[in-house]
């Protein structure tokens, strides 16, 4: 099923869009996804909902259709857009072939005209997802991919040195120089034979294989690798997000795959990037056992202060320091060893967990002691050594939580505890007010847009558009309830600006009509 989301201020043509593409949803398989009347609502929600059809008008104000086309390319690279304009106008219709969009449509219109559209854009979706027909391998293409993952390989195991590094992405025409970088790894669907990885890969390079910050191979019985870059941190989370949001949207759609994906630790230096591939690889491993969300991050799980909603263990261990007794420092290592009724397995990955954010505690210290080795401890392998007994465990844990308690840790450094309260509140606050988004959200929480889907999502099980639109059809039956109103008049109060979109949610999510809820109530 195919979700297409409408873009369009003119309310009477969106209206008469949402009736068709309801009424094809009898014999197609697409879905109403939602609507935005300008072009950076649109995107905002389309970041959430994640559509795989786009129709958009190209004249809008805040942004017009054809900027909206190149946004919506870059954050859902799967997603086939068919523009409409009143506009018979060449210039727009050569950019918007420059920008990969299927269908230019011209107002008003025709049924069939948008019914054949729909047709062919389906046919290319079905065809995109064709992964297991039979493929023409190219066998130059082959090649490159197989060296790709022997670069990755090489790279991830410290086998390269970096000028060795530099030179060999040049001939993927990836330049690394003067970017920072991080692993991103997801559980590999295909593991059957290198035919499967061909056709795989050629998948994925349609997906990815012309964006300058990614290398990536699916040549690997367990993971599909990414070696992602950016010149600054922020930018190259947000493309972590977006690669792992692509990748959950296009491959678990098959019923028989369980996807999971995990990002690293963010690093400066080539030589660095063996040491976020074994952090990546770890966070990876702990899905099942600790974990039930599909991203994964270490910047989410591992940061100054508070705990994250995704953390898996829910413990904020820069607290406990903070307000420990110095002379209870043997019960608190015991408490951080796992407890007896837990499989081994879990106590392991716990204990893992602990000294990764101890380790983590003492680094932002920038202090070098005798009694603390940090270039030792900054070693994955060796933290996963001492993790796999209680005895080393122990006696790696006491000097470091005794150093932190004597160095007194700031418990109210900001991270993610209350991220999601700060935005639950300031959704309920402002749910009435039609102008807001994930974006003015995810700014109020000071978190990229990417990012705070992400975690508010697998922190509330529900997306930020369900939970907005909950929000706005709750206080709608109240009003229904309580008030008089006409139905515009309630739509508008609630945030709505077109009453037949809010009529049309209401009975999508109530499954009756507002009238009808209306007399129901008021019997």
């Amino acid at each position: 099923m195919y979700k297409v989301f409408i873009v369009e201020d003119e309310h009477l043509i969106r209206e008469s869009l949402r009736k068709l593409l309801l009424s094809y949803s009898e014999n197609y398989p697409i879905s109403f996804a939602g609507e935005a009347a300008d072009g950076e609502l649109g995107l905002a929600a389309m970041l959430d909902v994640k559509p795989d059809i786009l129709i958009t008008d190209i004249r809008m104000p805040f942004m017009d259709g054809l900027t909206l086309a190149k946004e919506a390319k870059k954050i859902l690279p799967w997603i086939k857009i068919i523009l409409i304009s009143g506009y018979d106008d060449f210039d727009y219709a050569k950019s918007a072939i420059q920008l990969g969009v299927e269908e230019y449509l011209l107002k008003p219109i025709k049924e069939m005209e948008l019914q054949d559209t729909l047709t062919n854009v389906i046919a290319k979706l079905d065809t995109q997802k064709e992964l297991t027909a039979p493929s023409a391998a190219q066998p130059n293409t082959f090649i490159f991919e197989l060296q790709k993952n022997h670069f990755l390989n090489g790279l991830y195991k410290g086998e390269l040195a970096v000028e060795d590094v530099i030179s060999e992405s040049q001939q993927f025409n990836r330049h690394l120089l003067g970017n920072k970088f991080t692993v991103l790894l997801a559980t590999n669907k295909y593991d059957a034979d290198f035919a499967d990885y061909n056709r795989f890969s050629e998948y994925l390079t349609l997906l990815f294989g012309d964006d300058p910050a990614i290398i990536f191979s699916s040549i690997s019985s367990e993971y599909i690798k990414f070696l992602v870059f950016q010149p600054d941190k922020q930018r190259l989370l947000e493309k972590c997000y977006q690669i792992a949001n692509t990748l959950i949207h296009e491959l678990e759609q098959d019923d028989t795959y369980d996807i999971v994906v995990a990002f690293g630790n963010v690093v400066e230096r080539i030589s660095e990037i063996k040491n976020a591939f074994q952090i990546t690889e770890h966070l990876i491993q702990t899905y099942g056992n600790l974990r039930t969300e599909k991203i994964i991050s270490y910047e989410d799980d591992i940061l100054d202060g508070e705990v994250s909603p995704t953390n898996p263990f829910k413990l904020d261990i820069a607290d406990k320091i903070a307000r420990l007794d110095p002379t209870k420092i043997d019960e608190l290592v015991h408490e951080l060893s796992g407890t007896p009724h837990d499989k081994e397995e879990r106590n392991r990955l716990y204990r893992f967990f602990v000294l990764i954010e101890l380790v983590n505690l003492v680094q932002k210290k920038e202090i070098e002691t005798a009694e603390l080795s940090l270039e030792q401890l900054s070693n994955i392998e060796y933290l996963a050594a001492v993790a796999n007994t209680l005895e080393q465990f122990q006696l790696v844990a006491t000097p470091l939580i005794t150093y932190l308690s004597n160095h007194k840790i700031n418990a109210k450094m900001v991270k993610y505890q209350s991220v999601i309260q700060k935005a639950l509140t300031f959704i309920n606050q402002h749910f009435t007010d039609p102008d807001i988004s994930l974006n003015t959200v995810a700014d109020e929480v000071t978190l990229s847009p990417a990012h705070f889907s992400t975690i508010f999502s697998q922190a509330m099980e529900i997306t930020f558009i369900d939970y907005l639109t909950n929000a706005r059809l709750n206080h709608a039956k109240k009003l229904l309830k309580e008030t008089d109103d006409r139905l515009s008049t309630i739509a508008f109060a609630i945030g709505y600006n077109d009453p037949n979109y809010f009529s049309y949610l209401f009975k999508k999510k109530i499954a009756i009509s507002p009238k009808e809820y209306r007399n129901q109530v008021n019997q």
